[in-house]
Formats: C-alpha cells, structure tokens, sequence
C-alpha cells in the first residue's frame, strides 16, 4: 500500500472512531443509596449524616436523634466518649465499646457506638432501651418512626421534607411497572422523569396527577396498580430520586423505542429505554 493509501485507511479509522464516540453514550454508574427517614412523633428530622444499615441493624446519629427528644449532647474529647442527658438519664457512651453508663451504672450494647463522618452512630435498639420512648420501622418507606409522649420538638430539629409518604409509594408503583427488569440506573432514571415532570409548567404538578394523567402512563391504569407493593429496589430508587439524585438531568420522556420526532431531543439510552428532553 501505497502512502497516499495509508493516509485514507488512517483518516477513515479515525472518523469511524469519533463516530463510535457521538454514538455511544456513557450513562455513568450510579450507586445504589438507601436514604432512611427519622420521624419523632411524625415530624421528620434534619441530620447531616443519614441513618444506615448494616445487616439487621440501623444505625442513627446520636446527637441528632437524642436532640430531638430533648436531650442535651456533649463530647468529651481525651475519653471518646459521648454524653446525654435528658433530665432522667444521664448516658456515657464511649466509641468502638459495647460498655456504656446509665445513671453511673453499667450497661451493654451488642454493638459498638462507631464514628461515621464524624458524628457518633449508634444502634437503634440503644435509642428506644435509654430515651424513654417507642420505635419501630416501616419498611415501605425506609423510616424509622419515634414516639415519645408530651414532647415538643425544637423546630430547628425539624426537616422541611419536599415530598410525602404518598408520593414515595406512588412513584415507587409507578417505576415497579415501567421499569420492571432494569437496573437501579434505570429505576432512577424513570423516578426522575416523573418528578421532572412535577416541575414542569407543562404537566400536572403532583406526582400522583402525573402519573394519573390520561395517555401518559398505560400500566397506571391497569387493574391492580393502586394496591401495588413495591419492591424493595424500585422504593429505594424512588426516594433517591425524591432525595435529589438526577441521572437523566431535564428529560420528560422515555420509550423503548426511539421516538423519530424527538430525536434532537435525544439524551441517553438507559437499559434499552430511550430518554428524550
């Protein structure tokens, strides 16, 4: 082969290669994130480090937890240890020891208090057996739900959430039937074409109403979908996307096939759905 031929056969591999480039699409890796609500007397509270799970047990932070119930926090530095003091109790809680003190009398957990992002997390369990109150767990939602009688919650321990338990469960439905089979990336990315839609001057401003809204949603419609339960996968992708974690950035439409008349709206393909702006 000639120079002249190399040089086309070069020009041609590199024009077939920026084309592989424009075509395919990086959608990224998204990583699953379970996003654990904390509700005393059915107010949500605001933390900067999200409860979570690991194996059968739930983690939350102590001080905003005990806060919440009226109880004082500190830290004492030279000892590692945590503090509380709701005017009953008078807790000492030393991190990485199952040993902790109740009124000057020793106790066990079967789990350590442990540092995560530098506040002090603690078993659930410890919670409900030492701040005088009531817990339990709603799987639906991912929530830790806390009763205490007569208490008033300081409003600064109150998060102002944007979304409800409602529209957790129904965006939850509405990606079981729409994106049955895909991964958490495809779950996520049809959660966030719901709820840009929410946003949007041009569609109904609820979840529900979006869902519900005629033409738009087939399997809303079908019999059965209102008393759907969720999968586990499809909630925690649903409230990851209520949470504000977007893969698909403005889009407000998907198909499994392209859609000709939109196609300079394309914006990626997600487990074989196609997601248009």
């Amino acid at each position: 082969m000639n120079n002249g031929g190399k040089y086309k056969l070069v020009v041609a591999m590199l024009i077939l290669f920026c084309i592989g480039f424009i075509t395919s699409y990086d959608v990224g890796a998204v990583t699953e994130q379970t996003y654990i609500t904390v509700k005393v007397n059915d107010k949500c509270i605001k933390m900067d480090n999200w409860p979570y799970l690991r194996g059968d047990r739930t983690f939350v932070s102590v001080r905003f937890i005990a806060e919440a119930l009226g109880a004082q926090v500190g830290w004492v530095d030279e000892k590692k240890m945590v503090v509380v003091d709701d005017g009953y109790n008078y807790i000492e809680l030393f991190i990485g020891s199952n040993e902790y003190y109740v009124n000057a009398e020793k106790q066990t957990m079967d789990v350590a208090p442990e540092i995560n992002n530098g506040r002090t997390m603690v078993p659930l369990r410890f919670v409900s057996e030492n701040l005088r109150c009531s817990v339990d767990w709603n799987e639906m939602t991912y929530t830790v739900l806390i009763n205490k009688d007569g208490l008033e919650i300081p409003a600064e321990c109150v998060y102002n959430r944007s979304y409800t338990d409602e529209d957790l469960l129904w965006l939850s439905r509405i990606v079981t039937v729409e994106a049955r089979g895909a991964t958490i990336e495809g779950k996520l990315a049809v959660a966030n074409v719901v709820l840009n839609r929410v946003k949007s001057p041009a569609f109904p401003n609820t979840v529900y109403d979006v869902i519900f809204q005629r033409g738009q949603f087939p399997p809303a419609h079908k019999s059965g979908f209102k008393e759907l339960v969720p999968p586990k996968d499809c909630i925690i992708a649903a409230k990851m996307a209520l949470e504000g974690i977007n893969n698909i950035g403005t889009c407000l439409y998907f198909n499994n096939r392209p859609f000709t008349s939109r196609s300079d709206k394309f914006y990626k393909k997600i487990d074989g759905e196609y997601f248009y702006n």
